[in-house]
């Protein structure tokens, strides 16, 4: 039976091609891996190799380690980096993350005036114990200070331990922060593997189930690799009482199957040292113009009339090498401003130096490079230049989506340091007996209590408050939102100042009847009071006429 006709396409018509033979076609045996032509992509950098040291590796493999010292070299040197990441320290952290107790009542089993003392009480003491530089491992900074540290070295290595000591005479925690360079895999972490499975990545330890069960430190950073004989196996929680005794925090975002952070400044690396440097080259193009302002321009050979250096100016003389091995006098002079040239002789002619550098250009690009480092860390320009010249609507929008990454980022931030700092200092402090939380230690030692133990470590953290740009506005909305039941005055005190509507209301009170005592003589001259009707003992006023 014969085939089917092949149809055979109308002269006029464009000549078509599978999507499958594109590649044959064009010459391109290279697999469908994104590229539209041969090196469009460029090479592949195998990241997780090195984030992940059990992920398939290829040639180009990104030296994990080397990306960490670029970031801490960048912040260093360059002023772009140390401006990206002040700035999210101000607006995240500022001076530190407040803790509001907010113990959930129906579990706990405490009435609506026992929470509030009860929550008045622990924030107290825990806002007193943050205060005290004895919060710290080191005793050089409080509460807020290290929560600076911490997040600023998160951002700029990747990742920071953090290890709550145990103060002895108090019982309370100390933080220590470790740097993350010093988290290192030992040499021959092989021969020291346990007979429970676990494995060492990057120096920290994972059980089976990708839980992160210990920590290898090395006691001297100074060796990249770990000193065999200098390394200390520091567990994640303690085998007994199952106590938080270190964890990693993270600086970035973070995939899945990484157990290492990447530093925020490795996206950015290359594009804020380029734009360093040509900023260096146009101050340095600019300071070169300074010293080399002008010349004179000889048009025929005639002898030159030295116009500028041969009057009665200053002279000063450098000797300087000339490259074959003698030296040469260079005569400096030192001009006064406002100098006038004339007499000059046929054929020469002043001649201003390269007017052209610094390039006038260079503002607009450098603030698109910076634009976009902005845009990929979530900052609105404005915020990163601190430049505000747009309208109320722009400035307000700006304002409006800095805040949803400030609440993310805050959000993070208290889940990876503050909350696990409360929760140890709550749970210290039930152990000391300086606060009282009837079934805390039972629930937290038993897995089937964990709503319990859950209830009373409830908290919610507040920051540094952005105000608005037009403040009375803002506030006018909130008074309607309240007015109409679209919002509660606590969230709107929180919100508007960062402070509870419970504590300004209580402070309050004793300052409003200081300030009425304070005016009440001014009322009095103000308003006096009414001299009583005629029968009431008062005087007779001798301009009535009692008959009329």
């Amino acid at each position: 039976m014969p085939g089917p006709s092949k149809v055979e396409p109308e002269p006029d018509a464009a000549p078509t091609i599978s999507v499958d033979d594109l590649a044959a076609a064009s010459g391109y045996v290279g697999g469908y891996n994104g590229e539209k032509f041969p090196g469009g992509l460029g090479g592949s950098n195998a990241y997780d190799a090195f984030l992940n040291p059990y992920a398939p590796g290829g040639a180009n493999v990104v030296d994990y380690w080397q990306l960490r010292a670029w970031s801490n070299r960048l912040f260093t040197e360059n002023l772009y980096a140390r401006g990206l990441i002040r700035r999210l320290i101000t607006n995240e952290i500022n001076t530190g993350m407040s803790l509001e107790a907010t113990p959930v009542e129906l579990i706990t089993g405490m009435s609506e005036e026992g929470a509030r003392t009860w929550t008045d009480d622990v924030e107290a003491r825990f806002m007193l114990w943050g205060k005290s530089r004895r919060s710290d491992y080191a005793h050089l900074k409080d509460f807020g200070g290290l929560q600076r540290a911490a997040r600023a070295t998160a951002l700029i290595s990747g990742d920071v331990l953090i290890i709550p000591r145990r103060d002895r005479r108090s019982g309370l925690p100390k933080v220590q922060l470790i740097p993350g360079e010093w988290v290192r895999t030992p040499v021959d972490y092989k021969d020291r593997k346990r007979s429970n499975g676990n494995r060492v990545v990057h120096g920290i330890e994972i059980d089976k189930r990708g839980r992160h069960v210990a920590f290898w430190i090395t006691q001297d950073p100074g060796q990249p690799d770990g000193d065999v004989t200098k390394m200390r196996r520091l567990p994640a929680r303690g085998e007994k009482s199952r106590r938080k005794l270190a964890w990693l925090l993270y600086g970035t975002d973070k995939r899945l199957d990484e157990v290492r952070g990447q530093p925020l400044l490795s996206l950015v690396t290359q594009s804020l040292k380029e734009a360093d440097r040509m900023r260096d080259a146009e101050q340095r193009a600019a300071a070169l113009n300074a010293m080399l302002a002008m010349i004179v321009k000889k048009d025929e050979d005639k002898p030159g009339t030295l116009p500028i250096t041969g009057g009665a100016v200053r002279k000063d003389q450098v000797t300087v090498a000339d490259g074959l091995g003698g030296s040469r006098v260079l005569t400096l002079d030192a001009q006064l401003p406002g100098l006038i040239l004339d007499e000059l002789q046929t054929g020469e002619t002043p001649e201003s130096f390269n007017t052209q550098r610094p390039n006038v250009n260079f503002g607009a690009f450098e603030a698109s490079i910076l634009s976009a480092i902005a845009w990929a860390n979530e900052i609105p320009p404005e915020i990163l230049f601190l430049a505000f010249q747009n309208n109320f609507s722009a400035s307000r929008a700006a304002q409006s989506e800095f805040k949803l990454y400030l609440n993310k980022a805050r959000a993070e931030f208290c889940e990876g340091f503050c909350i696990p700092v409360y929760n140890d200092w709550l749970i210290s402090s039930v152990f000391n007996g300086d606060v009282r939380a009837p079934g805390l230690l039972e629930a937290w030692r038993d897995p089937r209590k964990q709503h319990i133990y859950e209830a009373w470590i409830n908290a919610d953290w507040g920051g540094a408050i952005k105000l608005s740009v037009d403040l009375g506005k803002e506030v006018n909305a909130y008074i309607e939102m309240v007015k109409w039941g679209f919002c509660t005055p606590d969230r709107a005190a929180r919100e508007l100042t960062g402070t509870k509507w419970d504590a300004n209301v209580a402070r309050a009170a004793p300052q409003f009847k200081r300030l009425a005592e304070a005016f009440a003589p001014m009322a009095e001259l103000e308003n006096p009071t009414p001299e009583p009707a005629e029968g009431g003992g008062g005087k007779k006023d001798p301009n009535v006429d009692p008959d009329r």
